[in-house]
């Protein structure tokens, strides 16, 4: 039987374990989750692209799963779009009249963002629903691809398949799938 000294000790270590911050801060409001969906190597980050969009979790697909360089680049073409949507709704409160002007702007940005963010976990969400071959061949990837990893890029490719193939980078440490098809460099951030 242990002491009950080292049995403190232990409780203690691990509350401390738990309580420190995780390094990657949230991303459009969405919460870095890395106990449930792991990215250290490009298998795992596909199995949580999986389970993310088996848990409905369209918004963490986005804010943490998917390249970086590619939602901010897709959000960055449609960001003065959702602003006027954002000011136009803002505008028509009572609190959008009486706002001072550098907080009015800061919040039609804060919420043009949201919308823009939401409107791209749409667009994911019904292109997996209205395409399922996409997501069946992403779990095909996830059960018999085969990965080749070269330094901060990999490649999953299916031994019976030429024409398709999945494609990751590395950010820091951590693995994120890319949008594109074809065998190509990634483009430089």
């Amino acid at each position: 039987m242990r002491p009950l000294h080292c049995l403190v000790a232990g409780l203690l270590a691990a509350a401390t374990a738990a309580a420190q911050p995780d390094a990657v801060p949230p991303r459009f409001d969405v919460i870095h989750n890395p106990d449930v969906y792991f990215q250290d190597t490009p298998q795992r980050t596909l199995n949580s692209v999986l389970e993310a969009i088996g848990r409905d979790r369209y918004d963490y697909l986005v804010a943490h799963l998917l390249d970086p360089a590619f939602v901010d680049a897709r959000l960055g073409a449609t960001q003065t779009y959702f602003e006027r949507v954002a000011a136009d709704q803002i505008g028509q409160t009572l609190a959008g009249s009486t706002m001072r002007a550098a907080d009015l702007e800061a919040r039609i940005r804060t919420v043009g963002l949201r919308l823009n963010v939401q409107n791209l976990v749409g667009q994911i969400r019904h292109k997996l629903g209205d395409e399922p071959e996409n997501l069946r061949d992403l779990r095909r990837f996830a059960r018999d691809g085969q990965f080749q990893t070269a330094g901060e890029t990999a490649t999953a490719t299916l031994p019976d398949v030429k024409d398709r193939a999945l494609y990751f980078k590395k950010v820091g440490d951590r693995w994120f799938l890319e949008n594109r098809k074809e065998d190509r460099p990634p483009a430089k951030e």
